[in-house]
């Protein structure tokens, strides 16, 4: 049962889609509430054995090290002189994002690192690793605030324990890369085997717009990441469950979920004053 259960999720959720393309008026946010809930379940396990076996922040960095080491001999450095200014501006205001008051568990410790892939993302590993892939970095331009938000957001889940739950070491000491990511790592399996839920999600973007505040930028960096990756306002709310559908699977959304209920909370995060 446990086993066939996604199917049945999945197979619910494509029929209720199906019968609301039908109907007319608004119709974006009608899922939300259930696939929120359904990764909340997903995720409340994870949360009781991390409170019950919590990672030190050494063990912590070890579990981010080894994982460190497998990316930097499976993702080749950025090459040519104008990838390598990108990859120098992440690493330079990674530094300037660390020196925020926000910042406390790897204070001083966080390592910046940007790679070629053709996937468009970044992610954080256990320990303070941050990586971003250029092709996202190429989509963000010369928005330094924009740079900064995605760094805050990466960094807002090292700080805020998300990546220590995902990774967190087994009781009894196993080795937690063959644990988790069952032996060799590649970037499609780290994907497939991270995921964070749509409430950490929403709570790594509001940390980041805390971070851009403490550091006096412009929180709605934010808003303009999300309109370089085809993340657009629509204040509307009139949307086509596919379309929907279809951002839930797609790049950057598909291991930053929650999409369009990021935008909405980014929104009403940034109208808020300091």
């Amino acid at each position: 049962m446990k086993k066939s259960l996604p199917w049945i999720l999945v197979s619910a959720a494509l029929g209720a889609a199906l019968l609301l393309s039908r109907r007319a008026g608004p119709s974006r946010e009608s899922l939300l509430p259930l696939s929120r809930g359904l990764a909340e379940q997903e995720k409340a396990v994870d949360r009781a054995a991390a409170v019950a076996f919590p990672l030190s922040a050494d063990e912590e960095r070890r579990v981010g090290e080894s994982l460190d080491a497998e990316f930097r001999a499976e993702l080749p450095v950025v090459s040519g002189s104008t990838a390598t200014a990108r990859a120098e501006r992440w690493r330079r205001l990674g530094q300037r994002a660390e020196t925020s008051p926000l910042v406390v568990r790897f204070r001083g410790r966080y390592v910046f690192r940007a790679r070629e892939s053709p996937e468009v993302n970044a992610f954080a590993l256990p320990g303070g690793f941050v990586y971003a892939l250029d092709p996202l970095l190429v989509k963000l331009g010369g928005d330094d605030d924009a740079v900064l938000f995605v760094l805050a957001h990466e960094i807002g889940h090292v700080e805020l324990g998300h990546c220590a739950d995902a990774f967190r070491l087994r009781p009894g000491g196993g080795d937690p890369l063959r644990d988790i990511l069952g032996g060799a790592l590649s970037l499609g399996r780290f994907f497939a085997a991270i995921h964070f839920s749509s409430t950490q999600e929403l709570e790594a973007d509001a940390y980041a717009v805390r971070l851009l505040r403490s550091l006096h930028r412009d929180p709605r960096a934010g808003l303009r990441v999300f309109d370089a990756l085809g993340l657009k306002s629509d204040a509307d709310t009139k949307r086509d469950p596919g379309v929907v559908a279809a951002e839930a699977v797609s790049g950057y959304f598909r291991t930053h979920p929650g999409s369009w209920e990021r935008r909405a909370a980014l929104e009403r995060d940034v109208r808020v004053s300091p």
